[in-house]
């Protein structure tokens, strides 16, 4: 059971392409997996979410087995979206509608107010991979923190809508209180704010993340800007889906890709 629904490589697959962004190591138990769910402070999303994906890797395996049907990711986690669209999360859309969205057009990157940190969140897609980077500077022009992460993804608003929630992990993760969010898909920051009743399903969950999230800050924006404004974040972004990078940096120890532009920010 711990291979079908956890192990093989088709429910590695699904986890990995849904929006719960899980990359299961080799090690790690069923039980540590669902106690990980169980811990997150998101309203029982993750839990919920994860159900449907593992009742649908079921049944997935059920139509293969019984009646010859090809199992597909894209079909598996569409399948458990819809499932997991029966649970009633209305009352968790209306938090952010008070949250600040922007649209700046210049093609150079802006310091934040002093005491703000400013976070660059752009992804990249190509042939089914994405990439989502996440780059904290303060108003100096510092750095605090980075972030870079690589997934299966069927399409590029996925990508996007990865990206910001990246970008607001990020902040958590450096424990900023006022915190602007940069990316370059103004969709998605509208999405966050408003309606999501129209958003599709495959990143709906993400959104809800993101809106979970932004309880925790003081204050905080979404911000969409030309990727000329936000060129380090990509520069990372595009250094990490070429060599399927993972990984997070603290304040002291940032990308070698991305160190020489820092460096010229600072002096």
């Amino acid at each position: 059971m711990d291979h079908l629904l956890f192990s093989c490589q088709f429910s590695r697959d699904v986890f990995q392409a849904s929006p719960l962004q899980i990359n299961i190591s080799v090690g790690v138990t069923q039980m540590e997996i669902i106690q990980h769910w169980l811990e997150q402070s998101d309203q029982g999303i993750m839990l919920n979410l994860g159900a449907c994906i593992l009742w649908n890797i079921w049944k997935s395996r059920n139509d293969k087995v019984f009646n010859n049907v090809q199992q597909s990711v894209p079909i598996c986690i569409q399948k458990a979206l819809q499932d997991f669209k029966s649970f009633d999360l209305h009352h968790a859309l209306n938090y952010c509608s008070s949250v600040q969205v922007q649209r700046q057009n210049t093609s150079r990157w802006q310091a934040p107010p002093r005491f703000h940190f400013k976070i660059g969140g752009p992804a990249a897609f190509v042939d089914g991979r994405g990439a989502a980077a996440a780059v904290s500077l303060d108003s100096a022009g510092r750095h605090l923190g980075s972030a870079a992460f690589c997934f299966n993804s069927f399409s590029s608003m996925v990508a996007e809508a990865k990206a910001y929630g990246l970008g607001v992990q990020l902040a958590t993760r450096i424990q900023g209180s006022r915190i602007i969010v940069e990316g370059d898909a103004e969709e998605i920051p509208k999405a966050i704010s408003g309606n999501t009743n129209d958003i599709s399903w495959s990143i709906h969950s993400t959104f809800l993340s993101i809106r979970d999230r932004v309880k925790n800050f003081s204050d905080i924006s979404f911000t969409a800007v030309p990727r000329d404004a936000n060129s380090i974040a990509y520069d990372l972004v595009q250094f990490a889906i070429s060599n399927f990078q993972n990984s997070w940096w603290s304040f002291d120890d940032p990308p070698h890709c991305i160190m020489q532009r820092l460096n010229s920010f600072e002096d």
